[in-house]
């Protein structure tokens, strides 16, 4: 049987990771200064995860240097794990950090010119439903305009309301060739999950677990070519599947379903896609081959 190892010495990608939490807890303890209590563990829901959040983490990261330090960080880890293509989120309210939109796109640029050589890092512009829209509105062209970003993600609460409000900015990101995903299907169902890919003439699919509910859906996503990029930890950590024996993952593969294995938020769920690619195998959810197909035809797309 494959070692973890074994994985990490694989290509692969991580197309699923919140940058400002993409580290390990073992990277960020030492920079943050201190240690979260009963940390890291199972949570219910996300509201439980938000609540660490708002208490710990998000205190800590007050200025330009300290987004810069944890996007360094999260970097860092993704290629210590092997990772050769790294679709890394950086949230636009970032920008309230660096004072100023063009010093946010100043950083994004020397992360990007930091790495170059080292891991394909493609810089991916968040977009929260629960940030403020006017702000949004405001900073989300002219960072689709720059060239920076490779790719663009929505998230916050899987729910359709108010999402007509990011249309433009999606329409935009499609006429510039931004890559469009967004966070749908992890606690939601299946109808959502192709509510939003019609909505946003979505590629792909963060989560998206939740098509599995509907095997019409699964053929829908399946006409479109779409990949879904699953976090398996974080769906076990934060209560969306029971556990991994259970995971959708096996059924998506099955059905022929392209799909990559990522981490969401490394800090808090604790597994680099190499560990969850063993974890997947030792459970008996997928197999060697099928993880090793998956690994390839994933850095395959970016050739």
């Amino acid at each position: 049987m494959m070692s973890v190892s074994d994985f990490i010495s694989l290509p692969k990608i991580d197309a699923h990771n919140h940058l400002n939490l993409g580290m390990r807890y073992a990277s960020y303890a030492p920079w943050a200064g201190f240690y979260i209590p009963n940390f890291p563990r199972k949570m219910k829901g996300l509201d439980e995860m938000h609540e660490i959040i708002g208490e710990y983490t998000r205190p800590r990261a007050k200025t330009m240097r300290d987004v810069t330090d944890l996007l360094v960080l999260s970097i860092n880890d993704a290629i210590a794990d092997g990772v050769k293509v790294l679709e890394g989120s950086i949230d636009i309210g970032f920008v309230n950090h660096c004072g100023s939109l063009d010093a946010f796109l100043d950083m994004v640029q020397n992360i990007t010119d930091k790495f170059k050589g080292k891991i394909n890092f493609r810089p991916e512009l968040g977009l929260g439903k629960t940030f403020d829209i006017d702000k949004i509105r405001e900073w989300a062209p002219p960072c689709i305009e720059s060239g920076l970003f490779n790719s663009i993600d929505l998230y916050g609460p899987e729910v359709e309301e108010g999402i007509e409000n990011f249309q433009p900015i999606f329409d935009l990101a499609g006429k510039k060739g931004v890559k469009r995903k967004a966070h749908v299907g992890e606690f939601s169902n299946a109808a959502s999950v192709k509510n939003f890919i019609e909505a946003f003439n979505l590629e792909e699919v963060q989560h998206g677990i939740g098509a599995v509910q509907d095997d019409s859906v699964l053929q829908f996503i399946k006409d479109r070519d779409l990949r879904l990029n699953v976090c398996p930890e974080s769906n076990v950590m934060l209560g969306a599947v029971k556990n991994l024996e259970s995971h959708p993952i096996k059924k998506l593969v099955e059905t022929g379903i392209r799909v990559s294995i990522a981490t969401d938020d490394l800090l808090f769920f604790g597994k680099t896609v190499s560990e969850q690619a063993f974890d997947l195998v030792n459970k008996n959810v997928l197999t060697e081959e099928q993880v090793k197909k998956i690994f390839a035809s994933n850095v395959a797309e970016y050739q």
